[in-house]
């Protein structure tokens, strides 16, 4: 309750519970269990480190219980894990996800079988099968989209989608991100709505984007125009850790004076100021976007 746990005690916790959890989370301790605002003296906590990726890094279970302390599964995580073989990965996540009800934990269990690719399918399909709460869809469509074939993944992830009220399904349709596919410009089109965020465009950018598609939606009016000129902004500056991972490209760019005359052209037709601020950025990085050289971006999580 002191907020005043040693390292390896908050460890401990953190990886039975996860990090997020109330006295365990960002806001008093970091990803490595240093108390950032105790109430009282943290006793000694240099005898009690936490473990680190070397010491865990040959054991699924013990890899996995840190994975689940850590803010993000980063790099060098992804790469432990892959070291590993994937049968023992599949059974200890399998072991794991049915002995929990934790969205924390099973979220971790999940960006894991994503890592092993069709090795995971047998936990994805189990996570499917549990009537999942719709807070844990983010890494379950990172799984499914990973670890099941794509059509058969996709509808499940849209059907979850569809399923949903609207205020949770614009919070959730991100997910289909993690596919990849020109299936997800399709079901932006049915489901599009405005006022339009920017979450769609960074879903668009992200599903093969392409020209023709942009040009199309240009011509369509809103919310439809306003996603494609997010979609090519988010191609040119990535502005999501998701983005800046996966590098997309803009499908069959066209010339730099057309791309330029149909911005403009939008710019006269919806002369608001959120279109021009936008278009006027899209117009400075139009060589970057024809090209296929993006920019760096920041964002957060």
């Amino acid at each position: 309750m002191s907020r005043s746990l040693r390292p390896l005690e908050w460890f401990n916790l953190a990886k039975r519970h996860g990090w997020a959890k109330f006295l365990l989370h960002d806001d008093f301790y970091d990803d490595d269990g240093e108390a950032s605002q105790p109430e009282e003296d943290v006793d000694q906590p240099y005898l009690y480190p936490a473990p680190n990726l070397r010491q865990v890094q040959q054991s699924p279970d013990a890899l996995l219980g840190y994975s689940i302390t850590r803010w993000q599964l980063d790099d060098e995580l992804r790469a432990a894990w892959l070291r590993l073989p994937a049968e023992e990965v599949l059974a200890c996540l399998s072991d794991r996800f049915d002995s929990t009800r934790n969205l924390s934990v099973r979220s971790v269990v999940l960006q894991v079988a994503a890592l092993i690719g069709t090795e995971g399918a047998p936990v994805t399909r189990r996570a499917w099968q549990a009537s999942p709460d719709y807070r844990l869809l983010r890494s379950l469509a990172e799984a499914t989209a990973a670890c099941l074939p794509l059509d058969e993944g996709f509808k499940l992830v849209v059907d979850a989608l569809d399923a949903m009220p609207e205020r949770e399904r614009r919070q959730l349709f991100g997910a289909l991100s993690h596919f990849r596919s020109t299936m997800a410009l399709d079901w932006i089109e049915t489901h599009a709505s405005e006022p339009s965020v920017d979450a769609w465009g960074y879903l668009a950018a992200a599903s093969g984007f392409s020209w023709s598609k942009a040009d199309a939606w240009f011509k369509a009016g809103r919310p439809l125009s306003l996603i494609a000129i997010d979609a090519l902004l988010a191609i040119a500056r990535p502005r999501t850790p998701f983005l800046r991972r996966i590098r997309p490209a803009l499908g069959n760019p066209p010339s730099e004076r057309a791309l330029r005359n149909a911005i403009e052209t939008l710019m006269q037709t919806d002369p608001v100021p959120r279109v021009k601020q936008r278009a006027a950025a899209l117009l400075e990085l139009a060589p970057a976007l024809i090209s296929g050289h993006a920019q760096g971006g920041s964002g957060g999580h």
